[in-house]
């Protein structure tokens, strides 16, 4: 009989284990270029900018940094950089992003500049997935099959990328696994409080976006703790909502920074939140964010397929932390579906489901328990192929084959391409999209019933 003691050591072990394995594996991320002319694309020349002008001139005005070009030393394009954003009243330049990204990237940018940012996000996106190796791990208590699991995740091409892409998606994730950390714990008093809270704020100050999945993660601490936890934590909460909202409104002049968005510049935060969401024409993101031919994250690592269904085989009770995982992934799902405005580029399939992507070796884990043995070899099969299609786009990104921000999906590798005709591509809404879309719907809604339907035989 293992000790308890025994027990820690072996999940410390399996947790380091796991994490130097996958920061090697993602130093390979580094250095694959984002389109032809440049490194970095997107948003992340923007987090980047933000954190020079911090280390720089200690303010948030990007007006030295475009005067002088000094944005230069991380973006090489041809071209200067583009605007995201227009002057405020008082001449101020202001990237339409919440700060805490760049706040966070100070270390990495005042020590290596691009490639010191980069690090530290290969750094946490390593610890990311260690800390919810050990969240799983105690839930399930099969620290085998959980780490398998996790790796699986942890290689998928969507986790290899983001490794080292400047986006707040992997903090953010860091923040939730913590909070979740926090949440488990047998007791729930006064300093898990105020941890609970200091991480949903900074989830929050990585971005408006995740300012669902943080009241979620109260709902929950409300919930587990006292009387007297639950008023301090709204308390708290209350206190950090106020001052984050005072700042953005003095900042950008709205409570969110897409305020100073040369799309929605001048734009009252109701608008902006009304140009955001849409339900009938995104409702199809809802499988098309796992099996489209380009972008979906399924697509690129086939091993997360079994794991959407399998969510139902968290929760105990509803009120555990299987079921707040169960409904923080399904919350992120809905904002990626009805919120995000694109699920397609300019960035790498997946980034909207990053943040709660490591969560997904949960239900996997689960899965994986239940299946007879021959299950688990062609559960294996799809982790090893999921593995071989990112290592087959890190050799066409490194050798330039493919851009990996525009078009990643046209890279030769019969391993990847062989399988296209399966998946729907949502690109247009031929004959075969709508086939391939139901297909792919109604096999999910089966997968569920018949785990819903074995897991209640079981119980009785």
């Amino acid at each position: 009989m293992p000790t308890v003691r025994g027990e820690r050591e072996r999940l410390i072990l399996g947790a380091v284990t796991l994490f130097v394995l996958l920061a090697t594996c993602y130093l390979g991320s580094i250095g694959l270029r984002a389109t032809s002319g440049a490194s970095i694309t997107g948003d992340e020349p923007f987090y980047l900018i933000t954190t020079q002008s911090l280390i720089d001139d200690g303010d948030l005005d990007l007006r030295q940094q475009y005067d002088r070009f000094s944005y230069r030393v991380f973006f090489d394009h041809n071209e200067p950089l583009w605007r995201q954003s227009g002057p405020m009243p008082d001449g101020r330049v202001l990237s339409p992003h919440d700060p805490g990204l760049s706040v966070y990237l100070v270390p990495g940018v005042a020590l290596r500049g691009l490639l010191g940012a980069q690090v530290q996000i290969l750094i946490t996106t390593a610890l990311l997935f260690a800390l919810t190796y050990v969240l799983v791990a105690l839930e399930t208590r099969e620290a085998l099959v959980s780490w398998l699991a996790m790796i699986a995740v942890g290689l998928s091409a969507t986790a290899f990328v983001y490794a080292t892409e400047i986006y707040p998606e992997v903090p953010a994730g860091l923040c939730l696994v913590l909070a979740l950390l926090v949440l488990r714990r047998g007791t729930f008093g006064r300093p898990d409080v105020v941890a609970l809270a200091v991480l949903v704020t900074l989830l929050t100050w990585f971005g408006t976006k995740y300012a669902a999945l943080g009241a979620l993660l109260v709902l929950w601490g409300v919930m587990r703790a006292g009387r007297r936890e639950g008023v301090l934590l709204l308390a708290l909460c209350a206190m950090s909502g106020v001052v984050y909202a005072w700042w953005h409104l003095v900042t950008f002049g709205g409570l969110t920074p897409y305020a100073v968005n040369l799309v929605y510049e001048g734009a009252p935060t109701v608008e902006v939140v009304r140009e955001h969401v849409s339900i009938l024409d995104r409702a199809y993101r809802l499988t098309g964010l796992w099996v489209d031919a380009q972008f979906g994250i399924a697509r690129w690592a086939p091993v997360l397929l079994p794991a959407v269904p399998a969510l139902v085989l968290l929760p105990r009770r509803w009120w555990d932390i299987g079921s707040l995982v169960v409904a923080l992934v399904v919350l992120q799902v809905l904002i990626a579906t009805f919120v995000a405005i694109t699920m397609r580029g300019w960035s790498f399939p997946g980034r909207t489901l990053m943040t709660v992507l490591p969560l997904l070796a949960w239900p996997l884990a689960e899965f994986a328990r239940r299946i007879p043995g021959r299950g688990r070899a062609v559960l294996g099969a799809l982790g090893m192929y999921s593995a071989l299609v990112t290592l087959a786009l890190a050799r066409a990104g490194a050798a330039g084959e493919v851009r990996i921000a525009v078009d990643p999906f046209a890279m030769s590798s019969m391993l990847f391409r062989e399988p296209t005709v399966l998946f729907p591509d949502y690109t247009a809404w031929t004959a075969h999209t709508m086939v391939a879309h139901v297909a792919w719907s109604l096999a999910t809604l089966v997968a569920v019933a018949l785990l819903v339907r074995s897991r209640w035989s079981a119980k009785s």
